[in-house]
């Protein structure tokens, strides 16, 4: 089947670059090694990055990016760009890749490299722009595997690959408003989750300086 592609994407999706086009058809109808390893130099960094920022390990990240890229290339005779941009359905595949990752046995088994330290915050929405503020998410992406996958998914694309929720949306084909509401939803929840821990802490400091001091 001939694929075919449109000029414009709906919910504020750019135009099909016409020179990526040309290489998905070539990748698609001739196997052309030139054109998938380009197709693959136009997106690694961003992907790599993606992939980055949650595991914070440097070679499990070039092993799933290269995972995620061979998963594109092995699928991309589905890709028909009628209702999709290429890089929409690569962050399709990539988050599904983190996902399943996380879900590991050999994950489970390993040790986050870079906690997060102690959040400053007073509402949603500085608690939010914290976290899409910092690099180290360790504590973060351990109370986030506790969600359902589409909670998952949508704080994964929004803090580690900087989306819109428009891009979200045509990513996750979900209307807008239920993409802000899951999101929302989930930031409080861990919102929550971390003053509750950073009030333990705190409770367990001031009876340890009552102990010491005989109190």
């Amino acid at each position: 089947m001939q694929t075919t592609y449109s000029n414009e994407e709906g919910n504020g999706q750019k135009k099909l670059d016409a020179h990526e086009a040309r290489l998905i058809r070539r990748v698609q109808r001739k196997g052309d090694r030139a054109a998938a390893d380009e197709l693959v130099s136009i997106y690694y960094r961003e992907i790599y990055a993606f992939v980055y920022r949650q595991l914070q390990d440097r070679e499990h990240t070039l092993d799933l990016t290269q995972d995620i890229f061979v998963s594109m290339l092995r699928s991309i005779g589905s890709f028909e760009g009628k209702t999709a941009s290429l890089r929409t359905w690569l962050y399709r595949i990539a988050t599904n890749r983190v996902i399943d990752h996380f879900r590991s046995k050999a994950h489970r088994n390993a040790k986050l490299t870079d906690p997060i330290e102690d959040f400053e915050f007073s509402t949603n929405e500085d608690f939010t722009l914290e976290l899409e503020r910092r690099d180290e998410a360790g504590r973060v992406l351990e109370l986030l595997r506790t969600f359902e996958w589409r909670a998952q998914e949508i704080v994964r694309l929004k803090l580690f690959a900087e989306q819109t929720f428009a891009e979200i949306s045509q990513i996750m084909n979900l209307p807008d408003s239920t993409v802000k509401t899951n999101y929302y939803a989930t930031i409080r929840k861990i919102k929550q989750k971390f003053e509750e821990e950073r009030n333990e802490e705190q409770s367990g400091n001031t009876a340890s300086k009552r102990r010491t001091a005989g109190v």
